[in-house]
C-alpha cells in the first residue's frame, strides 16, 4: 500500500533502473506478481527489454501489459460477465444513427451531420465527457450557469441529446473503451493476481481521470505502485501551479497521484531521484547533454565548445533546409544510408520523427524504397482507397444512384467485377456514345448503333450487359425495396460478395502482392475482408432491425469505413522506425531525424478542430470541470513531447525543414529551430540544394537517375562529375543494358516518316475522291492526316449537342429551306413572310429528325436549342435575301456535290454571252478568308469549290463564257447589336455583322451584278467604293486576271498535295504561322509524340504574305511549273 516515484531527466536511465529493480526483486520473491504497465504500443518492446535484463533471459512472474490487456486479464480471472466492448467504428455507427433520428430536434449539429468526419468529432466530445467523468448532472449544472441564448448553450444542448441517446442505447448492451477501466476498477478488489503485487507504470506522460480512479483502487490492494516521471532536477515535482510550463504534464501527474494515494490511505515513499549532472544516455555527448538540460528552459545559457572535445561527438546536432517535403525525405534517406555505410549503424539504431506524419508518410516511404532502406511506419492506414472497399462503396452507390454512367463505371473499374479492361472500354464507349444511363436502359436490349458499332459488336455488348444485369439483379431487387432493415441490406450485400467469390479474389491479390515483395499491400489485403465482415456484424448487432433508406445505409457504411484502419506489419528486427511526435515511443537509438520543423506544423494549428472551441473549454475550466487540454496547453504539451523525442538519440540529432510546401507555398522554419540556434550559436543550417553530386549518397538506382537528369540537360553541357559517373556505370556489368537504353533515349532523334507509294495507295484508296478537308489537313501536318485518314483514328463519340452538331443542323435546315422554295417555285425575295416562317419551321424540324441524334429531344435545355436554331435560320434567310436583293444573282444549286465535296450554294447571273458564278459556304464559326493560309494550302475550300462550280456551269451553258464572280463565307449567327435611333439603322448594324467575307472579282460588270449602284462601304460584300468611283484598299477584290491566277494556283496546289500524299509522306511536321500552329486544335496531339525537345521534331515555319506578295509568288510558282511541263513534253 505505498506509492513511489522514480524521477529523472530524459536519458537518465529511469526505465533501466526500474527494470533492473523489478528483475532483481522478482528473483528474490518468485511467489509475488510484478506487473509493468506501459502505453499500448510499448508492450512488446518492454517485454523484450525485461527479458534482456533478466540473467536467465526469461521472465516468469513479471508481466508487461497495457491498461486494456490488464482489464482482460483481470476479467478472465474474476469471471466477470463480459459485455462486448464498443470500439470507435461501432460508436460512429450508433452516433450516426441516433443523430439521424434526432436530426429535427438538433439546432447546431443538424446541418453538419452528413459532412465527412463530423460524426467522429461528435464521438470525440462524448468520449471526452465519459473519460473525464462529465456525467449528465455535471453537464446540467454547468449549462444552468450559461446564458440560454449563447451558442455554447445550444451546442451543449445538442451534444447532451446525442450523449443521452448514446448512453441509453448502450445501457446493458455494451461498454465503451473508456468505461472498461471503470468496470476494471470495480473488479480490482476481487483479483488475486493484483493482491500484494508490485505494479510499475512506465512511459506515461499523464493519466486521465478514469485511469486515476483505477490507480486509486490498485493502491488499495497492491503492495507497491511505482511510477517513472520525466522531470528536470531544477523543478519541484510536488508543486503544480499552472499548465503553461514545460513539465506541467509530469507535475500534474505527480500531484494528482499523491492526492489519490492520500485519499486511498496509501503511503507515499521517498522518490528515487536519478539526477546525474550528465544523464547516463549522454555521458559521451556533451552537445546532447546540454540540449537536454537547456531545451525550452530559457536560462540564457549557450553552448561553448571545449577544446579537448573529441571530433567524434562534435556536430551531434545539425540543421538542414531543403527545397520541399519530397526533397527533405530524400535527404533523410540519403543520410540514413550514409550512417549505415560509414558508421556501421544498424537500421534499428535510427528513427525518423515527423511533425506531421500524414504529410510526410508517402514521401518518406518512397525515398526509403529508392535507397533500399527497410522501414517500419508507426502509422495506421485508412482503408478507403483499397480496391475491395471501393468495390463495395461503388456497388451501393450504383444502386443508390440508379445506374448513372459514373457510378456504373466507377464500380466496373475496380478490377474485381470479372470483366476484362478491354470489355469495360467497349461498354463505356457505347454508353458514352448513346447516353446509356439508368437501370431501365441496362435492363433493355441495346439495339441502337453508333458509326463504330457493327452487328457482331452489338451482339457482344448485349452479351456483356446481360451478364452484368443478371448477376446484380437479386441484390438490386432487395436494395430497391421501399421497406428494408439494416439486416436485409447487409445480408443481401454479403450474399452478393459470396456469389461473386470476392474473398477468393482478394486472397489472390494478397498472394500476388506477396510474390512481388509488396508486403505492406499484402498485409492490407489480408485484413480488409475481415475488417468489412466485422463492420457488417456490427451493423447487424447494433442496428439490425432498424428500417433504413439506401442513401442512409451508404452514409453509415462510409462512417464505419472511415474509422476502420489497417494495422501495419509489426517491426522486424532491423528497420528504421518512422513515427510522429505524440504517438510514437522510441528507445535505444543512436540517431534521430526530425522532419517538418516548419512553423505551419510546429506549433501547427493545435487550436483548430473539435466541436468545443478554446473559449468553450475555458468556461468549463472556470467551473472546475477538467477536460482534455485546449490549444494553449497543447503547445506546452507539444514542447514536452518534443523534449522527450529530441533527447532520445545518444549520438546524432538531425533537424530539417522545407523552404516550400508540396504546393509551392513558401514556408518558414519553426520556433524550435530559433531556439536551437540560440542554444548553439555555432550551429548553421546546411542548404541541401547546394550540395554537389559527390557529397550525395549514391546507389545504383539513384546513380542511374542522375545519369538521366544529366542527359536531359545535355544542351547545357555535361560536366566532369557526370562523365565520371557515366564511366563507372559503363564499366559496371549489371547496369550496362540500362545505360544503353538511357543513351538511346537521351540521343533519340525522330526520323522523318515515309509510307511508300504502294502502302499509301492501299490505305487511301481513290485519289479522285480526296476531299478539300483532307487536303487542308495534309497541308497542316502529314502525320495528323495519316492518323485520321490512314489509320482512321477518331475521338471517342460522346452523346451531347456540340457546336459541330449545331453547324450541321443549320446547314441542313438552310438546304431544306432552299429546296422547298425551289419546289414551290417561290423566289426568296418575293416570298410572302408567313410562308417563309412556315418553311423555316418545317426545315428545322425535318433537319433535326434527319440528323438522327435524339439528344435534342432529351432535355429542356436541348429543346431550347431547337428554338435557337429556328431563330438562327430566320435571321440567315433574312440576311441572305437582303444580299440577293442588291444584285442580279439567283440561286442555281444547293448542297451541290462534286468529286470530293459539297458546295453549300452556287449563285449565277446570266447576261447575253456571259455567265457569272459565285459560291457561298455557310460557317457557324468565325472563319475569314486569309490569303497566306490559302497560299500554303491550309484554306483551299472556297477556290476548289469555285473551280468545280465553273466546270459544272460550263457544261450547263456550253456556248457562253463562264466568269468567276467571287468566293464567300456566310456566318450563320444571330448577332446582338445596340439599338439605334431608327429601325433602319438597327437593320444596317445587323447586316454589317452578317456581311459576307471572301474574295471578289473586281471587274466593274461583276460588281454591278453583285450590288448595283454601290457607293461607300457595302453592307453585304467585302467592298468599298471611293468617291472617284474606284474600289478602295479595304475591298477584298482582285482584277479578273489575278483572280484567274488564284484559281489556277488552286488546281496546281491540289495536284501537288495529292502527289505528296500518294507518295506516302507522313512526317510529323506541323506548320507554324505567326501565333498559330497545326497542333492547336488537332485531335491527335496527345498521341502523335511530337515534342519540340526531341531532335527531329520541329515546326515548318510558314511565311506571312500580303495579297500582292502572295499573287507574285503564285505566278512565279505557276511559271516554274509551266516550264517544267514544257520541258517534260
Amino acid at each position: 500500500m505505498s506509492l513511489q516515484f522514480i524521477l529523472g531527466n530524459s536519458g537518465s536511465g529511469k526505465s533501466h533502473y526500474l527494470y533492473q529493480q523489478i528483475v532483481n526483486e522478482s528473483m528474490e520473491h518468485p511467489e509475488k506478481n510484478y506487473l509493468v504497465l506501459v502505453p499500448e504500443q510499448f508492450t512488446m518492446q518492454t517485454q523484450r527489454d525485461l527479458c534482456a535484463a533478466h540473467p536467465r533471459g526469461g521472465i516468469m512472474n513479471i508481466d508487461a501489459l497495457s491498461f486494456m490487456r490488464l482489464a482482460y486479464r483481470v476479467f478472465e480471472e474474476v469471471g466477470r460477465e463480459e459485455q462486448p466492448v464498443l470500439d470507435d467504428e461501432g460508436k460512429n455507427l450508433v452516433i450516426r444513427r441516433i443523430a439521424g433520428k434526432l436530426e429535427d430536434d438538433l439546432k447546431v449539429l443538424k446541418g453538419n451531420l452528413k459532412k465527412q468526419g463530423y460524426i467522429s468529432e461528435v464521438k470525440s466530445v462524448i468520449s471526452e465527457f465519459v473519460q473525464y467523468g462529465v456525467d449528465f448532472d455535471k453537464l446540467d449544472d454547468f449549462m444552468e450557469g450559461l446564458s440560454q441564448e449563447s451558442y455554447l448553450y445550444y451546442k451543449l444542448q445538442d451534444i447532451r441529446k446525442v450523449y443521452e441517446g448514446f448512453e441509453e442505447y448502450l445501457r446493458d448492451r455494451y461498454i465503451t473503451k473508456e468505461e472498461m477501466l471503470d468496470v476494471l476498477a470495480r473488479a480490482v478488489c476481487d483479483s488475486e493476481l493484483l493482491k500484494g503485487s508490485v505494479i510499475a507504470l512506465d512511459g506515461f506522460t499523464g493519466f486521465t481521470p478514469v485511469q486515476i480512479r483505477l490507480i486509486s483502487e490498485l493502491l488499495k490492494v497492491s503492495e507497491k505502485v511505482i511510477v517513472t516521471v520525466e522531470i528536470d532536477r531544477r523543478e519541484d515535482p510536488f508543486i503544480y501551479r499552472h499548465p503553461y510550463q514545460l513539465f506541467a504534464l509530469s507535475k500534474q501527474m505527480v500531484t494528482s497521484l499523491v492526492k489519490t494515494a492520500q485519499d486511498a490511505g496509501a503511503e507515499v515513499e521517498e522518490p528515487v531521484c536519478l539526477y546525474e549532472k550528465v544523464p547516463y544516455r549522454f555521458r559521451e555527448n556533451p552537445e546532447m547533454a546540454f540540449l537536454e538540460s537547456e531545451l525550452f528552459r530559457y536560462s540564457r545559457r549557450q553552448y561553448k565548445k571545449k577544446k579537448e572535445e573529441s571530433e567524434t561527438c562534435s556536430g551531434a546536432i545539425s540543421l538542414h533546409e531543403t527545397k520541399n517535403p519530397r526533397e527533405e525525405a530524400r535527404y533523410v534517406a540519403e543520410s540514413i544510408r550514409k550512417l549505415v555505410r560509414e558508421k556501421d549503424y544498424r537500421y534499428r539504431d535510427i528513427a525518423v520523427i515527423a511533425a506531421d506524419l500524414n504529410l510526410y508518410a508517402d514521401a518518406l516511404e518512397k525515398a526509403c524504397e529508392l535507397f533500399e532502406i527497410p522501414v517500419f511506419m508507426d502509422h495506421k492506414k485508412s482503408i478507403l482507397l483499397n480496391s475491395f472497399v471501393e468495390y463495395l462503396r461503388s456497388l451501393l452507390a450504383m444502386a443508390e444512384q440508379n445506374f448513372t454512367y459514373e457510378s456504373v463505371f466507377r464500380h466496373l473499374r475496380t478490377g474485381l467485377c470479372g470483366f476484362t479492361d478491354e470489355e469495360i472500354d467497349r461498354l463505356e464507349n457505347y454508353c458514352l456514345a448513346l447516353d446509356i444511363k439508368g437501370y431501365k436502359k441496362w435492363q433493355q436490349a441495346w439495339v441502337r448503333r453508333t458509326p463504330s458499332t457493327g452487328e457482331k459488336e452489338l451482339e457482344e455488348l448485349n452479351h456483356l450487359r446481360v451478364i452484368f444485369v443478371e448477376k446484380t439483379m437479386g441484390l438490386i431487387q432487395v436494395l430497391k425495396q421501399k421497406k428494408k432493415t439494416v439486416r436485409d441490406v447487409t445480408q443481401a450485400v454479403y450474399e452478393y460478395l459470396v456469389q461473386e467469390k470476392l474473398q477468393q479474389k482478394i486472397t489472390q491479390l494478397e498472394k500476388k502482392f506477396q510474390d512481388r515483395g509488396e508486403l505492406a499491400l499484402a498485409k492490407e489485403y489480408a485484413q480488409v475482408y475481415r475488417i468489412v465482415m466485422e463492420l457488417f456484424d456490427k451493423f447487424v448487432s447494433l442496428l439490425g432491425e432498424e428500417e433504413i433508406a439506401l442513401k442512409d445505409y451508404c452514409e453509415l457504411l462510409d462512417a464505419g469505413l472511415e474509422e476502420a484502419k489497417v494495422g501495419v506489419i509489426p517491426p522486424s528486427l532491423d528497420q528504421v522506425m518512422i513515427g510522429d511526435v505524440e504517438r510514437t515511443r522510441i528507445k535505444n537509438i543512436k540517431a534521430l531525424f526530425f522532419v517538418g520543423a516548419n512553423d505551419t506544423l510546429l506549433p501547427g494549428n493545435t487550436g483548430v478542430g473539435g466541436l468545443l472551441s478554446e473559449c468553450d473549454r475555458e468556461q468549463f475550466q472556470k467551473k472546475e470541470i477538467s477536460l482534455s487540454p485546449g490549444a494553449k496547453e497543447k503547445i506546452y504539451i507539444q514542447k514536452f513531447y518534443l523534449y522527450l523525442n529530441l533527447t532520445k538519440p545518444t549520438k546524432f540529432l538531425f533537424l530539417s525543414w522545407a523552404k516550400a510546401s508540396g504546393e509551392g507555398k513558401s514556408l518558414r522554419p519553426s520556433y524550435l529551430i530559433q531556439e536551437l540556434m540560440r542554444l548553439f550559436p555555432d550551429l548553421k543550417p546546411v542548404d541541401e540544394e547546394e550540395k554537389s553530386w559527390q557529397q550525395c549518397e549514391m546507389t545504383r538506382r539513384t546513380g542511374i537517375l542522375r545519369l538521366a537528369e544529366g542527359l536531359r540537360e545535355k544542351e547545357q553541357g555535361l560536366d566532369a562529375q557526370w562523365k565520371e559517373l557515366y564511366t563507372w556505370f559503363a564499366g559496371d556489368e549489371k547496369s550496362r543494358s540500362v545505360v544503353e537504353k538511357l543513351l538511346r533515349a537521351g540521343f533519340y532523334k525522330k526520323e522523318a516518316g515515309m509510307l511508300g507509294s504502294k502502302m499509301a495507295e492501299k490505305l487511301y484508296l481513290d485519289p479522285e475522291r480526296v476531299s478539300v478537308t483532307r487536303l487542308e489537313k495534309f497541308a497542316s501536318c502529314a502525320y495528323a492526316h495519316f492518323l485520321s485518314y490512314g489509320l482512321r483514328l477518331s475521338d471517342r463519340e460522346t452523346y451531347g449537342f456540340e457546336a459541330m452538331d449545331l453547324g450541321n443542323i443549320a446547314h441542313q435546315a438552310l438546304e431544306h429551306f432552299a429546296r422547298k422554295a425551289e419546289e414551290e417555285k417561290l423566289d426568296w425575295v418575293t416570298m410572302p413572310e408567313e410562308r417563309r416562317t412556315e418553311l423555316i419551321d418545317e426545315s428545322v424540324e425535318s433537319s433535326v429528325l434527319d440528323y438522327g441524334n435524339t439528344v435534342l429531344f432529351s432535355s429542356a435545355r436541348n429543346e431550347y436549342m431547337i428554338y435557337r436554331i429556328k431563330r438562327l435560320i430566320r435571321r440567315s434567310v433574312w440576311a441572305l435575301t437582303r444580299q440577293m436583293e442588291q444584285g442580279d444573282f439567283k440561286p442555281a444549286g444547293y448542297e451541290f456535290k462534286f468529286g470530293s465535296g459539297k458546295i453549300d450554294r452556287i449563285d449565277t447571273c446570266e447576261d447575253e454571252n456571259r455567265v457569272y458564278v459565285k459560291v457561298t459556304d455557310y460557317k457557324t464559326g468565325r472563319k475569314v478568308f486569309d490569303i497566306t493560309s490559302f497560299y500554303h494550302g491550309l484554306q483551299l475550300q472556297l477556290p476548289v469549290y469555285l473551280n468545280a462550280a465553273l466546270e459544272a456551269e460550263g457544261k450547263r451553258y456550253p456556248g457562253k463564257e463562264i466568269v468567276p464572280a467571287g468566293i464567300f463565307y456566310y456566318r450563320i449567327q444571330d448577332p446582338i447589336v445596340a439599338r439605334e435611333k431608327t429601325d433602319k439603322k438597327t437593320e444596317e448594324s445587323i447586316l454589317k455583322e452578317l456581311k459576307l467575307d471572301g474574295l471578289v472579282n473586281g471587274e466593274e460588270e461583276v460588281i454591278e451584278h453583285l450590288e448595283a449602284n454601290l457607293t461607300g462601304s457595302s453592307l453585304y460584300y467585302p467592298l468599298r467604293r471611293n468617291q472617284n468611283g474606284l474600289l478602295g484598299s479595304a475591298s477584298k477584290a482582285l482584277p479578273q486576271e489575278k483572280f484567274e491566277t488564284v484559281l489556277a494556283y488552286t488546281r496546281s496546289k491540289q495536284k501537288e498535295l495529292k502527289a505528296e500524299m500518294y507518295e506516302g509522306e507522313v512526317s510529323a511536321l506541323p506548320y507554324l504561322l505567326g501565333e498559330d500552329t497545326g497542333c492547336d486544335f488537332c485531335a491527335c496531339k496527345d498521341i502523335c509524340g511530337f515534342d519540340q525537345r526531341i531532335e527531329g521534331c520541329e515546326y515548318r515555319r510558314l511565311r506571312k504574305y500580303t495579297l500582292e506578295e502572295a499573287l507574285n509568288s503564285m505566278k512565279e510558282r505557276l511559271g516554274i511549273l509551266e516550264e517544267k511541263g514544257e520541258a517534260g513534253e
